[in-house]
């Protein structure tokens, strides 16, 4: 599995669980529910995160990187790959081999990626399920997601929440038998970006090749 898929596959289920104010009893679908009306409004974001991805216990690859957001758009960079998405068009650039691909993503290709399109598909998806413990020595709720039809990608996820403010801490997600682990180092919202932060920059990178895969 590619670093970026990797950070694709987590990131979205991740983000559903951000920053809630406190309540004195809650639900697992009631912090998703929350979270999504909290992603909404948090305007332009941008994300720090580190995510590895495990064969049982065996640890196979990992990546770190930064994602900034604004609506359908996206902007994800990692050591391996750098991708723009303008809500039509997504380019993606290989350092390596310095190539960049052009392609126009699905409505599926997408959801993979940006929250703002995936936050409501776990309520139908989904059972649900909640309990309280603890990770790196801070108490949290550990939100417990199992799809119920065997055409979902993610089959299972552990979504641990912090109980103080509701910040999530770490997302684990299964896929066949492979799970892949997801930290945000850092949320940023209320940024601002601009239409060009979404769309390669041409004149930055004069020798790369453009493979149009259209």
């Amino acid at each position: 599995m590619h670093h970026t898929r990797l950070f694709h596959i987590l990131l979205p289920l991740f983000l559903c669980t951000l920053c809630l104010p406190a309540q004195a009893e809650i639900s697992g679908r009631k912090v998703l529910d929350n979270a999504a009306s909290f992603i909404k409004k948090s305007g332009d974001i941008r994300v720090s995160f580190s995510a590895t991805s495990f064969q049982g216990t065996t640890e196979q690859e990992s990546v770190s990187g930064t994602l900034l957001l604004q609506g359908r758009r996206f902007h994800l960079d990692t050591p391996e790959m750098i991708t723009w998405f303008d809500g039509k068009t997504q380019w993606s650039y290989l350092p390596e081999n310095e190539e960049v691909n052009v392609t126009t993503p699905t409505e599926k290709e997408i959801q993979s990626v940006n929250p703002y399109v995936f936050l409501d598909l776990y309520k139908k998806g989904y059972r649900i399920t909640m309990k309280e413990s603890s990770l790196r020595n801070t108490p949290t709720y550990e939100v417990h997601l199992i799809a119920q039809r065997s055409d979902i990608a993610a089959q299972e996820l552990y979504i641990d929440v912090r109980k103080s403010d509701f910040c999530p801490l770490c997302v684990r997600v299964r896929q066949d038998n492979i799970w892949n682990r997801i930290s945000i180092r850092q949320f940023e919202g209320r940024q601002k970006f601009s239409e060009a932060d979404f769309t390669f920059p041409r004149d930055r990178y004069p020798d790369a090749e453009i493979i149009d895969l259209r």
